[in-house]
């Protein structure tokens, strides 16, 4: 045990003074400190940007991250196309158009990427609206985009009979005990064009069996689609039909067809199938489970 002796300790003797000399800028430093937080800070996104998938299909590069689904061209590197632009367009129009006195409080878009199978994309879009009304609105579809076709300033939606033969895909419609339902309520008995039932059924209400709520063919029903998976050489096409009644607002069901690819689209959709290149809608839940894109916007001061 060291003991130390308190009265040995001489304690006027001045020790040496081992300090930092004084800083001939403090001020300095401190603006430097505080800029480096600030940089650092502006850096950092308020939500870490994460990659649900991402992959190479029909010649594109395409991404779909928690903020945006974004494709661009291999061969150059050019940008064709983004989902967060198109809402981004949108969300400005709505502030443009919108009365002062009745502004829109929150607008909100969720996407999914449903299918990629050469250039064509499908995706889901949920969206939600607080349009200054007695209650928010919100309305739920599927549309498809040609990459080839489009720029990322004007997508392209693409309907589909560029990818099926349309007698065909019109033939299996007709079968489908909900296209049935609307037919009669139209008092239609067959059409010759996808176009032809589109202007025919639109906004005629179809109840499912077992379900209060009632839905309705839009007026892009021809590009509301996303391609589900492959059977005997025949591709399932899933067609949205969104909410027909406010109280139901939000809410949509699937029509299901079966009919075969064009010659010139069958392979891509074999290799998305197969998922070499792409992948079909019946994976979707494997590729990103609950993941999402989600766009909120809200006017500034909000």
């Amino acid at each position: 045990m060291l003991l130390v002796c308190a009265s040995s300790i001489d304690f006027s003797r001045k020790l040496p003074d081992r300090s930092p000399p004084p800083d001939p800028h403090p001020m300095t430093r401190i603006r430097i400190a505080l800029l480096a937080l600030a940089l650092f800070a502006y850096a950092r996104p308020a939500h870490a940007q994460q990659v649900i998938w991402r992959g190479r299909s029909g010649g594109y590069d395409v991404v779909w991250m928690n903020s945006d689904i974004t494709a661009r061209r291999a061969s150059d590197g050019a940008f064709v196309f983004s989902a967060r632009r198109i809402t981004d367009a949108e969300w400005r129009e709505m502030q443009g158009d919108h009365d002062a006195d009745v502004p829109v409080r929150e607008y909100e878009r969720k996407y999914r990427l449903l299918s990629v199978a050469g250039s064509i994309i499908s995706l889901e879009e949920a969206t939600y609206c607080d349009c200054g009304g007695a209650h928010p609105i919100s309305w739920t579809r599927f549309v498809s985009y040609d990459l080839v076709r489009g720029t990322a300033a004007r997508p392209h939606p693409v309907a589909a009979t560029d990818l099926v033969p349309e007698a065909d895909l019109v033939r299996a419609l007709t079968a489908d005990p909900l296209i049935r339902q609307a037919m009669a309520g139209a008092h239609a008995r067959g059409f010759t064009s996808l176009r032809a039932l589109t202007a025919a059924l639109k906004s005629q209400p179809v109840q499912p069996a077992g379900q209060e709520c009632t839905y309705a063919v839009g007026e892009e029903f021809a590009t509301a689609f996303a391609l589900h998976h492959l059977e005997n050489g025949r591709v399932a096409l899933r067609f949205s039909l969104s909410h027909d009644v406010e109280v139901c607002r939000g809410m949509m069901i699937q029509v299901g067809v079966l009919v075969p690819p064009l010659a010139r689209v069958a392979p891509d959709v074999a290799a998305a199938n197969a998922r070499r290149t792409g992948y079909l809608m019946k994976d979707v839940r494997t590729v990103a489970a609950q993941r999402q894109t989600v766009l909120n916007y809200r006017p500034r001061g909000r």
